[in-house]
């Protein structure tokens, strides 16, 4: 049975449907709707006693709104249970109707626009000759100042003005400074410099447009009063603010901003004022090309919104209170206080050192905006990106779960988290890798990774390369045999043969070290137009691989060959790697994983191993290294191929560590290439690894000489294929 009843709470009418609201009942159901509401504004839908609900009754709601709304009246929604609050959700109609679980905060919220729109509310103490509406019956707007020079963003700022500079470069030093205006989506700015014109720029999304403010004041909430002058007065601005400064009916608060139109069809303008005292105001003016009337269902910031549009605004100029205005239409702004900017954006505090570029804040802010503070701490130093580990607090203090917070280019963030979700997230068990949002300014961009182990917040996660210092080679490779053979199984133990392009695939003049060949000549002396160079302490010439990068490369870009491939982590060294207290191991930085060769991985920890592993401290120590390293590497053909002596240097458990485990990786490589024979894509995967270490800051001399010495040899090899 279904039946629709009427209730009056105070001034306040209200209706509720009894049983089910389906299609057969919508009609009766409009029709008791349209009875209520005749001669009313405002009303109540009351469904604690509805348990269904069609999209033929949802239809009624909306034309009720609507038709309240045209009369300048609301209605509101309440007392649904969680299954009907899901037909609202599902709809996509939680911002269109005005909702509320209880039938009594309804209520309040009528009777509060019900009073905003009663005549009888005193305003001002003295009278003055215009219309004026009260928006809402106290004033909750703070104006907020900002001191200290910040990147923020158009929806940080809402209605502000200061100044500062288009937030387009990524150095405020390379942006013209003036004075700026912002209104919601759209700021406008008169530059200092006489050379620059003024100019505006509108966000499709106001937290993703930026403005580098220098100081500056700004509200957030909605206006409280609404003055209009009507009948073609003319009028200045400066006289409304003199009569409005001060309300009868809000004590301890001040005129703090105004967003003033004027109606003049020839010349209509929309102007925003900041003031801290009511006295000096700091403004400026969008030209328009026309208007259009406020409708009864549009809210103010709806309303700006489809005034400034690229279409319509012609350009800003600065504002003038003095100037006389036609018809004006001003919605003001009062203030109980005066704050602190910083408070409504989160606070961000590196630790250990200064972030000296404020796009750095920029993008941890919004990547952050759930917190209230954010504590970041650089991590280890990245070639190509900075990667903090972060601890964020919520509005009430508490801690937020542990993230990382990586920022480099724009487009490594991109790929990085592109790649994470394609191939990572779907393939391995691995909870660092989820990727929870990433933010851009110009060319830089940032990434949030979770960084939550599966033992919860207060488990330890270390990186790998902790664990190869100091674990021995006997607990070392079981650990990397759970590592290759079970956790990455899904990547390398299910390779597929394709054409693979070993040149144009590794070469590092291409990814990340474009400068490699110069610095070679520069650090290490050795020019790649020589064909060979020479070490002291040795009699025999070594062939000069960057000579072979230079000019053989680009001759075999196309040679190609039918191989094994796989998804590759594509850069995967020990500080992408890291384990937790239980050994969980977890993978991050995947900005260069896809298919590639299939022992590329393998090849890429090699390098690290076999070079930049041992400690060398003097000419001595590297002369013997090379030796020994001669015998494994030169006409190297095969995968199995391993040292023809024991070390007899200095620190031989460091020496057999490193050379246990590059076997062991030549042994995943193999196994992962089907006992695939052809030695030529490990070769060039080592070589993608061993040619620039000459350009690692964290190398040392002898790691670097010893990394053209190595690469020598790989040349060699692939010159006798």
């Amino acid at each position: 049975m279904f039946e629709v009843t009427r209730h009056q709470y105070s001034s306040v009418h209200c209706i509720r449907p009894c049983g089910r609201l389906d299609t057969v009942h919508s009609a009766s159901f409009h029709q008791a709707v349209r009875d209520m509401t005749a001669g009313l504004h405002f009303l109540v839908v009351d469904f604690s006693e509805c348990s269904y609900l069609s999209s033929s009754g949802i239809r009624v709601l909306l034309s009720t709104s609507r038709e309240l709304g045209l009369q300048g009246g609301k209605l509101a929604v309440a007392g649904f249970s969680d299954e009907l609050f899901r037909v609202f959700q599902m709809a996509g109609l939680e911002s269109v109707f005005n909702l509320f679980h209880e039938v009594s905060e309804a209520v309040a919220f009528i009777e509060e626009q019900q009073n905003a729109l009663s005549s009888d509310v005193k305003v001002y103490e003295e009278k003055i000759p215009w219309k004026t509406e009260l928006l809402k019956t106290s004033p909750d707007s703070v104006l907020q100042q900002w001191e200290e020079p910040v990147l923020t963003d158009y929806g940080s700022l809402a209605i502000a003005t200061g100044c500062g500079a288009f937030g387009e470069t990524l150095l405020r030093s390379d942006a013209p400074g003036g004075l700026f205006f912002t209104l919601y989506h759209c700021t406008g700015l008169i530059p200092d410099d006489q050379n620059f014109a003024p100019d505006f720029r509108i966000a499709g999304d106001p937290l993703q447009a930026t403005v580098f403010v220098d100081r500056a004041m700004s509200v957030r909430e909605f206006p409280m009063v609404k003055i209009s002058i009507e009948d073609g007065q003319k009028i200045k601005i400066s006289d409304i603010f003199q009569h409005t400064t001060h309300l009868s009916c809000g004590e301890d608060c001040f005129l703090c901003a105004a967003v003033c139109l004027t109606r003049d069809t020839d010349r209509p303008t929309l102007s925003v004022y900041l003031s801290r005292d009511s006295q000096t105001w700091q403004g400026g003016t969008f030209l328009l090309q026309r208007i259009t009337d406020m409708r009864p269902d549009e809210t103010f910031q709806q309303y700006c919104r489809s005034l400034l549009t690229w279409d319509n605004v012609e350009g800003v100029t600065a504002g003038d209170i003095s100037a006389m205005l036609m018809d004006p239409v001003c919605w003001l702004f009062y203030s109980r206080g005066i704050s602190e900017a910083a408070g409504y954006i989160p606070k961000v505090v590196c630790t250990g050192e200064t972030l000296q570029e404020k796009y750095y804040a920029y993008l941890t802010r919004s990547l952050y905006r759930d917190s209230e503070k954010v504590e970041i701490k650089r991590l280890h130093g990245g070639y190509s990106a900075s990667t903090f580990y972060v601890k964020s607090f919520d509005d009430r203090g508490r801690v937020l779960r542990p993230t990382v917070l990586k920022i480099g280019a724009r487009p490594l963030i991109s790929r990085e988290a592109e790649r994470c979700r394609i191939y990572a997230m779907p393939y391995i068990l691995n909870n660092s890798a989820m990727v929870l949002g990433t933010a851009f300014h110009c060319q830089m961009g940032a990434l949030r990774y979770n960084f939550v182990g599966i033992g919860g917040e207060d488990t330890e996660l270390k990186w790998l390369t902790w664990y190869f210092r100091n674990m021995d080679v006997g607990s070392l490779k079981p650990l990397f045999d759970k590592i290759f053979l079970k956790i990455l199984k899904p990547w390398y133990g299910q390779p597929v043969r394709e054409r693979i392009y070993p040149y144009k695939d590794h070469d590092p003049t291409k990814t990340f070290f474009p400068d490699l060949i110069d610095k070679a000549e520069s650090i290490l002396g050795i020019d790649a137009r020589n064909v060979s160079f020479r070490i002291d302490g040795r009699t025999e010439d070594f062939l000069n691989p960057y000579r072979f990068l230079k000019e053989e490369y680009p001759k075999r870009r196309q040679e190609s060959f039918d191989y094994y491939t796989c998804v590759c982590h594509g850069d995967l060294n020990m500080q992408n790697i890291l384990l937790d207290d239980k050994m969980n191991v977890y993978l991050i930085d995947f900005s260069e994983t896809r298919p590639r060769s299939v022992v590329s991985d393998f090849a890429r920890l090699e390098a690290i191993f076999m070079i930049e592993s041992y400690p060398m401290e003097t000419e001595r120590d590297f002369l013997d290294v090379l030796d020994y390293l001669i015998e494994f590497y030169r006409n190297t053909l095969s995968l199995e191929r391993k040292p023809d002596r024991e070390w007899t240097g200095k620190l031989p458990e460091i020496m057999h560590r490193n050379i246990s485990l590059t076997i062991k990786m030549r042994e995943y490589a193999a196994y992962a290439a089907r006992k695939e024979k052809s030695f030529i894509p490990y070769a060039m995967a080592l070589l993608e690894w061993v040619l620039p270490i000459v350009c690692y800051s964290g190398a040392t001399l002898w790691q670097k000489r010893l990394s053209a010495c190595v690469a020598s040899f790989l040349c060699e090899s692939l010159k006798i294929v």
